[in-house]
């Protein structure tokens, strides 16, 4: 298996290379899912594989964002670049430029990021198909499920995370640093909300649901060290440690803890991981361990006490004096330099670190387990309080040691050099691994008539490789003796054979005028996006007479579902996945409901589960019995799955179509319809040109994160049960420490959904979205019972139709009466700030 580790600076790449990495993965200056990591340049990008590759290691660029139509050629011309320097691979998110690069650059090798959240083996078979060589799966699933996908899909490889941070939701389905911050995960800049305190409430209580801690959103940090031979037997390819964003001596210490236990399995497989190696791990950086979903560890998955590096517990307070001198008994070592947090029983302890140990009476620069020493410290601490070592300056004093000699290694080279009189001087430079180059000299060889090239002389000659990666580790000579070459031609020799096997050893591909030509030809036809027509002038007096859109709306019910078509809604999404207190329609239910429909010359589209793991409760499997003849998917399987069939697909916005290749690729599968991503702008949608099978969200709760571990499980529930059924009981919500309540709903397989604060409400914008001409206009239903479906979505199409037939509809009198509707206050989310 292949060991990959995170680089987000120059100093963490040498920490993975020198502690065991196969690949390193690392981002640019742009597109790269860890804006605010340090990142490289494209110098440091060239250096980078100049190292690794010399040492037949492989470097992986991201470049695993959403892309905007504006900086799509740009994109595409960064990446062709990345192409040509050698990148072993590029690791994308967006499906459109996924589309667009094995369209331009076949030859490129794609790896698709977690953020494309392939959960099921449907998902991988269509992005293979898709050219892609290698799937980074969700970090959601489980062993059962992996084995599952390993078996079921070959010629493409996979990849998990096996160590570092996880998020809370499903990665690419997280809207909560975009609508709450305007900062993007999807664009590489989340802020990380799900770090931040929240307490939860039930709708019938006035006091929080208690909790060991009120960082309900913050999981605990994930090693699967222990399982590393599980995920041999199963036929996982490559092992991801995740923290591009950590400091260059965390990469090196848990990099080299996964390079020994893998040696060690290759030597013997049964062999287990020592006490010493995890504590190792625990020692640079945790919030506790979790095994995750691997091993589906609902009671260890949450950090809910505190979100940040924990350390290790290494004693406790005995008494503290007036002048903060600090007595601790502790139960691990303690050096000077190490960093220290105390935990005390209310407010934030101290942290601090250790300048002078104090032990019976005397200064030392250590002391061990057992031991009883004084501190200085600054802040009051209690008697019994935990102190825990948060900064261990010996690990990284190591670690440290480890990149310091990364930074001076070399490589080693043997030289054969022939010497022919009358011939050119040859050197035959080797690696010692069986590549090799032969350069010869443009000038003759002579008898020397006083400076002859001896032993001696060409070893001081060939030994001169300061500014490259190589030293001499071998000369030998063949040929005759006293003869003479002029240095000059010597040493230029000594440098054209050291830039032939530094390419070798690089590779990289060879390209062409002709390919250039051939890229930049079918560059510019692709990116050809027909114009959209002049949307100058009055808004009102263009929108009338247009043709209007559909108005649809998602429900969670069957009685919601005839409210939405009585009130005038044109397509009824009708979800599958009984959020809340919904179920499943039953099968005579659904038919109905299909035929009340047709009859009134509407559509009913049942919507499946956003998230659809193979270990789920089956999807209804009388849809094709009922007459269904459109359905909604929301993940890149349930689309491939449908792919074929006799039956409209709808893709929802789960998917992140954020620019128009995307939109391109999909509609040219079949797909009847795309739902945009409510991260676009105004002026971004402008771009999109025809956008008639476009759905765009007007109105209702945005979905901010889907994630397979419940709060309501884990906080209310036994520790060991799979589902506490109060879900079934109450509504409920997360509040921050701002007074921003989250609503909060679960389904029918336990996965958890997180609801904006904020409704969004685009009945003053109706004009705007009529100038754009999507296809449809839509409503987040959700929650919304059969009175709040009916009134709103009377609301919206009354507005309409005003607005189809040259009147000046109320519209800021619709929004007050959408007000008595709503759960919450209104926001227009991104549609006039974007997202950064």
């Amino acid at each position: 298996m292949e060991l990959l580790a995170p680089a987000g600076n120059w100093e963490a790449f040498l920490a993975a290379m020198a502690n065991g990495a196969d690949a390193v993965y690392l981002g640019g200056q742009s597109f790269s899912a860890r804006h605010y990591a340090e990142n490289f340049n494209k110098e440091r990008i060239d250096d980078a594989l100049n190292y690794a590759h010399l040492r037949n290691k492989k470097v992986y660029v991201t470049v695993n964002t959403l892309i905007a139509d504006h900086e799509f050629a740009s994109a595409l011309d960064y990446i062709r670049d990345l192409y040509k320097m050698g990148v072993d691979a590029v690791i994308v998110q967006d499906i459109g430029l996924t589309h667009a690069l094995r369209k331009l650059i076949p030859d490129l090798r794609l790896h698709a990021s977690t953020q494309m959240t392939v959960h099921n083996s449907a998902g991988a078979i269509l992005l293979r198909e898709e050219g892609v060589k290698r799937v980074v799966l969700a970090r959601e699933m489980s062993r059962d499920e992996l084995a599952k996908i390993c078996c079921e899909v070959k010629d493409i490889e996979f990849e998990v995370f096996v160590h570092g941070a996880l998020c809370y939701s499903y990665s690419g389905q997280c809207l909560f640093s975009s609508l709450v911050g305007g900062r993007s995960g999807n664009r590489g800049r989340c802020a990380q909300p799900c770090r931040l305190a929240y307490q939860l409430f039930s709708r019938t209580e006035d006091t929080p649901v208690a909790s060991e801690g009120r960082h309900l959103l913050s999981p605990a940090d994930l090693c699967l060290i222990e399982q590393l031979g599980d995920l041999q037997r199963i036929g996982i390819h490559s092992l991801k440690i995740e923290g591009r964003m950590k400091r260059a001596e965390y990469v090196a210490v848990v990099t080299r803890a996964y390079r020994e236990v893998l040696d060690s399995m290759a030597v013997n497989p049964g062999s287990t991981v020592s006490p010493e190696l995890r504590k190792r791990l625990e020692r640079i950086f945790n919030r506790n361990f979790t095994a995750g979903y691997f091993l589906m560890d609902r009671a260890g998955y949450l950090s809910p006490k505190r979100p940040n590096n924990r350390g290790i517990y290494i004693g406790r307070v005995v008494e503290q004096s007036q002048d903060f001198t600090t007595r601790i008994k502790l139960t691990e070592e303690l050096r000077v330099g190490d960093g220290l947090e105390i935990w005390v029983k209310k407010g934030q302890g101290p942290a601090f670190t250790v300048k002078d140990i104090l032990l019976q009476g005397k200064r030392v620069s250590q002391a061990e387990s057992g031991d009883i020493v004084n501190l200085k410290i600054e802040g009051r601490a209690g008697a019994g309080d935990r102190v825990f070592k948060t900064y261990d300056s010996e690990l990284m004093e190591n670690a440290q040691a480890s990149i310091e000699a990364a930074s001076r290694s070399k490589l080693p080279l043997d030289i054969l050099v022939s010497l022919q009189e009358g011939e050119p001087l040859s050197l035959l430079i080797s690696d010692g691994e069986g590549r090799q180059v032969k350069v010869k000299s443009t000038g003759l060889l002579q008898k020397a008539e006083k400076h002859p090239l001896t032993f001696e002389v060409l070893q001081e000659k060939m030994e001169r490789l300061g500014n490259t990666p190589f030293y001499l580790r071998h000369l030998s000579l063949s040929g005759e003796e006293n003869l003479m070459i002029p240095f000059s031609e010597l040493n230029e020799t000594r440098r054209r054979g050291c830039d032939a096997i530094l390419q070798l050893l690089r590779g990289g591909p060879l390209l062409s005028e002709d390919d250039e030509l051939a890229y930049r030809h079918i560059k510019d036809k692709y990116l050809y996006i027909p114009g959209s027509p002049s949307r100058q002038g009055d808004s009102h007096t263009q929108a009338q007479g247009k043709s209007l859109p559909l108005l649809s709306v998602t429900v969670s019910g069957i009685a919601e579902a005839y409210s939405a078509l009585e009130a005038g809604a044109d397509k009824v999404y009708l979800q599958l996945a009984a959020l809340g207190k919904g179920v499943v329609p039953r099968k005579g239910d659904l038919k109905r409901l299909l035929q009340a429909a047709t009859t009134a010359n509407r559509e009913v589209v049942p919507a499946l589960s956003r998230i659809h793991h193979s270990s789920d409760k089956p999807q209804p499997d009388f849809l094709a019995e009922e007459g269904v003849g459109a359905i909604m998917v929301g993940n890149l399987g349930d689309l491939r799955a449908f792919l074929g069939r006799d039956i409209g697909i709808y893709t929802d916005y789960s998917l992140n179509v954020f620019n128009s290749y995307s939109l391109r690729f999909l509609l040219d599968l079949g797909v009847k319809g795309v739902c945009l991503s409510p991260e676009l702008s105004w002026k971004q949608l402008q771009s999109f040109g025809n956008i008639d099978k476009v759905e765009m969200l007007v109105h209702g709760e945005l979905l901010l994160m889907i994630s397979r571990h419940c709060i309501l499980g884990s906080v209310m529930g036994r520790k060991d049960a799979v589902c506490s059924g109060y879900c079934r009981q109450d509504s409920f919500f997360l509040r921050d420490e701002k007074g921003f309540e989250f609503p909060v709903l679960s389904d029918r397989d336990c996965r958890f959904y997180l609801f904006n604060s904020r409704t969004l409400c685009m009945i003053e914008d109706l004009e705007k979205f009529l100038l754009l001409g999507p296809g449809s206009l839509r409503i987040e239903a959700y929650r919304y019972n059969e009175r709040q479906v009916s009134r709103i979505v009377g609301i919206y199409r009354k507005a309409l139709q005003e607005i189809k037939f040259g009147q000046r509809p109320e519209l800021a009198e619709y929004k007050k009466q959408l007000m008595d509707s709503s759960f919450s206050p209104f926001t227009r989310g991104h549609y006039y700030r974007g997202v950064l």
